[in-house]
C-alpha cells in the first residue's frame, strides 16, 4: 500500500470511530418542537371582552386562544373585522397568550368578507383559519361533485397565498357530509399547496367516522395536508325506550301501575335490568353530562350519525346515537393521536372543542347557567386529560 493510499484509509476509519463514540446529544435527531394548546372561544362567548377571554384561558392554563370571527355571539363580528379584530386580538397577546388561529364563515373565496378577514387576520401574524364545510348533493355521482369543488379549491388557495394563510377544511362525521372519510376531500386537496389548503383534523368526528381504528390509517394519509388539530371525545349509547330493550334509568317507584305504550311503560323493569348508561366508557357521565344528560345533543346537527337512517333495535329506526363527554372518558384514543401526529412530523395549530352539557357554554350561549368556575374547571380538566395523555409522546 502506497503511503497516499494509506493515509487516506487511516483518515477513513479515524472518522468512523469518532462517529461510533460521539455523545447522543451529536447524533440523535433533533426533538419535536413542542405543541401549544388553544380555547376555543366559541366555548367562551359568555364573556364579552378580549380581557375576560384571555384571564379565562390564563386561569386554564391553555397557551393561546382560537376566536370566532362571526356574527353575534361570536367576538368578531366579520362586517366589523377590520376594524375590531385588531384591539382583541392584540389584547389577547397581551396576556401571554398566543393568537395563531381564527373560526370563520368562509367556505369559498367569494365568502362575504372573505377578503377582507384574510387581509386583516394575515397583517396581525395570524397564519391559519377553519374552513369549509362542503356536503353532498344526493342522487348526483360523488366523484364528479368532488371534481366540480377543484375550481373553487383553487380560487380560494390563490387568495390565501396571497395573504400567506392557510385555510384548514374542519372535518365532520356523517355520510353526507364531504371529508368524513378524509379520502374525498384528500382527492379534492391532493394537488395543491399544503401551505394553502389543509386540513382541520377534527379527533372526535373522525373516530365516529373512521371506527375500529380507521381514523388512524386517514390521518396518515392525510399527513401532509394536516394543519389543525381539535379534540373533543364522545361515546355511542343506545337510545332505546325500555319496552324495546333500552337501560331503564330512572325510578322504579314511577314505572308501577303504568301500562305499555310510552317510553318506560309497561310495569317495574324486571329483576337484573340493565344499569344506567350501560355503553358508556369507564368514568362516562361526569358532573353535568352523567346520564341525566341521556337525552341531550346527539352530536353535531350535521356532524354525528344521530338517529337517523338505518335499522336497529327490533326493526325501530337506528336507535345509537353520539353523545359527547368530557376529554379522556370516550371512545378517543388520544395516546395513539399523539403519536401519530408525532409520526407526521404535525407543528400545526391544537385545541380543545368542549362539547358536551356544560352550561350552555357547549353551545356557544352568551349566558351560562353554571356557576363561572363550574364551567372553566371543566375546560381545565380537558387540558389536563389533554397533556396526560400526550406526555409520552413528549409533543405537550
Amino acid at each position: 500500500m502506497q503511503r497516499r493510499e494509506f493515509l487516506q484509509v487511516s483518515a477513513a476509519a479515524l472518522a468512523v470511530g469518532a462517529l461510533r463514540h460521539s455523545s447522543p446529544a451529536q447524533t440523535a435527531p433533533a426533538a419535536a418542537r413542542k405543541l401549544k394548546v388553544d380555547a376555543y372561544s366559541r366555548h367562551l362567548q359568555w364573556l364579552r371582552t378580549a380581557d375576560e377571554v384571555a384571564e379565562a384561558a390564563v386561569e386554564m392554563a391553555y397557551d393561546g386562544v382560537d376566536i370566532t370571527v362571526r356574527p353575534y355571539p361570536g367576538h368578531v363580528d366579520p362586517e366589523k373585522v377590520a376594524t375590531d379584530l385588531p384591539p382583541f386580538v392584540n389584547t389577547i397577546r397581551k396576556h401571554g397568550l398566543q393568537v395563531v388561529t381564527i373560526t370563520c364563515p368562509i367556505t369559498d373565496a367569494d365568502s362575504p368578507n372573505a377578503e377582507r378577514i384574510l387581509q386583516t387576520a394575515s397583517s396581525l401574524g395570524i397564519q391559519h383559519y377553519w374552513w369549509g364545510t362542503f356536503r353532498y348533493e344526493q342522487g348526483k355521482p360523488e366523484m364528479e361533485q368532488l371534481d366540480a369543488l377543484k375550481p373553487r379549491v383553487a380560487k380560494l388557495a390563490a387568495l390565501n397565498a396571497k395573504y400567506k394563510m392557510t385555510a384548514m377544511y374542519h372535518t365532520y362525521s356523517g355520510s353526507g357530509t364531504i371529508g368524513s372519510a378524509i379520502w374525498d376531500m384528500l382527492y379534492v386537496l391532493k394537488n395543491f399547496d399544503p401551505a394553502q389548503v389543509g386540513f382541520h383534523y377534527d379527533f372526535g368526528h373522525m373516530t365516529n367516522a373512521g371506527g375500529n381504528g380507521t381514523w388512524a390509517v386517514n390521518l396518515r394519509a392525510a399527513g401532509p395536508y394536516i394543519a389543525g388539530v381539535s379534540v373533543k371525545d364522545s361515546i355511542f349509547e343506545l337510545n332505546l325506550p325500555v319496552e324495546q330493550g333500552g337501560p331503564f334509568t330512572g325510578n322504579p317507584s314511577q314505572l308501577a301501575g303504568r301500562g305499555g305504550g310510552g317510553p318506560g311503560g309497561g310495569g317495574p323493569p324486571p329483576a337484573g335490568a340493565m344499569p344506567a348508561n350501560p355503553g358508556a366508557a369507564p368514568g362516562a357521565g361526569r358532573g353535568s353530562a352523567g346520564p341525566a344528560e341521556a337525552g341531550g345533543r346527539g352530536g353535531r346537527g350535521r356532524g354525528g350519525p344521530g338517529v337517523s337512517g338505518g335499522r336497529g333495535g327490533g326493526g325501530q329506526a337506528n336507535p345509537w346515537r353520539v353523545r359527547q363527554v368530557p376529554l379522556g372518558e370516550g371512545m378517543d384514543d388520544l395516546p395513539q393521536l399523539a403519536t401519530i401526529l408525532k409520526e407526521i412530523g404535525f407543528e400545526g395549530s391544537l385545541e380543545v372543542q368542549a362539547e358536551y352539557p356544560n352550561g350552555g357554554a357547549e353551545n356557544a350561549q352568551d349566558k351560562i347557567t353554571l356557576p363561572r368556575a363550574i364551567v372553566l374547571g371543566a375546560m381545565k380538566r380537558d387540558l389536563l386529560a389533554l397533556r396526560a395523555a400526550f406526555a409520552p409522546s413528549g409533543l405537550l
